[in-house]
């Protein structure tokens, strides 16, 4: 038994069945004695949904996250070297890639009897697209320990992405010389619980108005670029317009001409 084999295993279970099997490793690691690994167990924090559901596409798709990762590679290469036209090309790649592994990941939470709704879908692709701009949050989603979603603006991620790398073990003439009292061990797992609670209050919430973020910057976005395509169709019209006022001009005097030459063969 070791702390990553038992953290991939529990990070692959549906959120419902987190707190029971984390609860049942660390019983089976206090039996082998092994007081670190208990410790570091029992740490680990149950995923949100939106967590979940990119763990479960790691483990369905993992090519096609490797695919995605090595998009933003290579877009992060083209950026630093200028290269205008094979940035382009990988951009235009980068929406399609993130829109399909989105749609992959709703379809295996589908399987597993998980709808997602639209806000998770939302997490998902902005989780995917810091993946793909940010390395290191890249190799947290690869990882397939995904806490929550995660948003990437330039200067880190907004928040813990997955799970940590587990505490090493205390030097031996560190351990506490007593045993902690039964009501203390209680006291003590109970403010573990509600801190656990809290923090993922916190973490949701948190989440939640990131996606608010997102979803009406995507807004203002949308608005620019229609706004955009509006001005461009305006010139488009005026431009149509003043072709159309010439050619009208040139066709009542065309028209005019013709009458007077109609005129002078009925003199």
């Amino acid at each position: 038994m070791d702390f990553d084999s038992t953290a991939d295993e529990l990070y692959a279970l549906d959120p419902s069945e987190f707190i029971g099997a984390r609860r049942a490793a660390v019983a089976r690691a206090k039996e082998l004695g092994d007081t670190t690994l208990a410790k570091n167990l029992n740490a680990l924090r149950k995923p949100t949904t939106t967590g979940w559901a990119l763990n479960l596409l790691v483990r369905v798709e993992p090519e096609s996250v490797d695919r995605l990762l090595e998009l933003g590679a290579a877009l992060r290469s083209a950026q630093q070297a200028l290269r205008a036209g094979e940035l382009r090309s990988l951009a235009s790649r980068r929406a399609a890639v993130i829109s399909a592994l989105t749609e992959r990941a709703s379809a295996a939470a589908q399987d597993r009897g998980r709808p997602l709704s639209e806000t998770v879908m939302r997490e998902i692709g902005q989780s995917l697209s810091a993946a793909l701009s940010e390395p290191d949050i890249g190799a947290d989603l690869r990882r397939g320990r995904m806490l929550g979603s995660v948003s990437y603006s330039g200067f880190g991620p907004a928040t813990l992405a997955s799970v940590p790398e587990p505490t090493a073990p205390a030097p031996s003439d560190a351990e506490p010389k007593g045993q902690p009292t039964e009501a203390a061990r209680k006291q003590a797992q109970a403010r573990v619980s509600d801190a656990e609670t809290a923090a993922h209050q916190a973490t949701s919430e948190l989440d939640s108005a990131t996606a608010r973020v997102n979803e009406a910057a995507q807004k203002v976005s949308d608005l620019r670029e229609a706004l955009s395509q509006a001005e461009q169709e305006s010139r488009f019209a005026e431009s149509a317009r003043r072709t159309a006022e010439e050619a009208a001009e040139r066709a009542a005097t065309k028209l005019t001409q013709a009458r007077d030459l109609a005129a002078e063969f009925d003199t």
